[in-house]
């Protein structure tokens, strides 16, 4: 991984963390100790995220690397030319898929200290959590405002939007129906559950990703909402012609207008 990627952001956070140093002394409020604590955590997520992510997009391009010239061969013997936009269809979905793989499946700690307090996978199985969560949040008194930023929340919005690109893909680009796109994502979203539980099929020692349903059950949703606005983009796209090509990977919404 290309540590220079990612230097300008960590040189950022160790500023934040400096700085944060220097309040959070010793004779400090408890309260600032304790936003300092929570800070910190918070920071090392970020980092933690921004590499996954790099990893994720590197892969990504390689792939698109290595899928770009069968896919130039395959639209000029196609085609009789070479379609941009149709590339660029391809380029997203490599993209987007490696950095599903790299969010969703590579360790997101250190593996010999997670499965130095592990054994075999963890899987968690309470399908309402978030609500749980959010309703003993406002037991206790926390606004809307807070509710809606707090850990719960803001896990089950990043795993709904993680997967509405799916949905896109395989309605929009794809032009699978409703039904087959929303069970796609789901099995997908499934598999890579039971990927995280088993540590990847016995590649690292231990689940060094939790397995959780709320995951799956986010996921899904975020399909169907890929899905409806993947219908509502390709629908529109498709209104002036009459003779789209069927079933080419990436080109029914990027690439209506080379049909012409």
């Amino acid at each position: 991984m290309p540590a220079r990627w990612l230097r300008p952001a960590r040189m950022a956070v160790c500023l934040v963390v400096s700085r944060a140093r220097e309040i959070a002394s010793a004779d400090a409020p408890r309260v600032v100790r304790i936003g300092w604590s929570c800070g910190r955590a918070i920071l090392a997520a970020v980092s933690e995220l921004l590499r996954l992510l790099t990893v994720g997009l590197l892969g990504g391009a390689v792939l698109f690397a290595v899928l770009l010239v069968p896919a130039i061969l395959h639209q000029r013997r196609r085609f009789g030319q070479v379609r941009p936009r149709r590339l660029l269809g391809l380029a997203i979905i490599c993209l987007y898929s490696m950095t599903l793989v790299g969010l969703t499946l590579a360790p997101a700690y250190d593996v010999a200290v997670t499965c130095r307090h592990r054994i075999g996978g963890v899987v968690r199985l309470d399908p309402v959590g978030t609500v749980s969560a959010v309703m003993q949040l406002r037991r206790e008194g926390a606004s809307w405002a807070a509710v809606a930023t707090s850990f719960p929340v803001m896990q089950a919005a990043m795993n709904t939007a993680l997967f509405v690109p799916t949905g896109l893909i395989l309605r929009g680009m794809l032009r699978w129906d409703a039904v087959t796109s929303v069970a796609a994502g789901m099995m997908l979203s499934a598999a890579i559950e039971v990927t995280q539980y088993t540590g990847a099929w016995g590649l690292y020692p231990c689940g060094v990703r939790i397995a959780d349903i709320e995951d799956l059950l986010w996921n899904t949703v975020g399909v169907a909402i890929g899905a409806l606005v993947g219908h509502l983009l390709a629908r529109g796209a498709r209104a002036p012609y009459t003779d789209p090509v069927e079933g080419d990977l990436a080109g029914t919404v990027l690439d209506r207008h080379d049909d012409i």
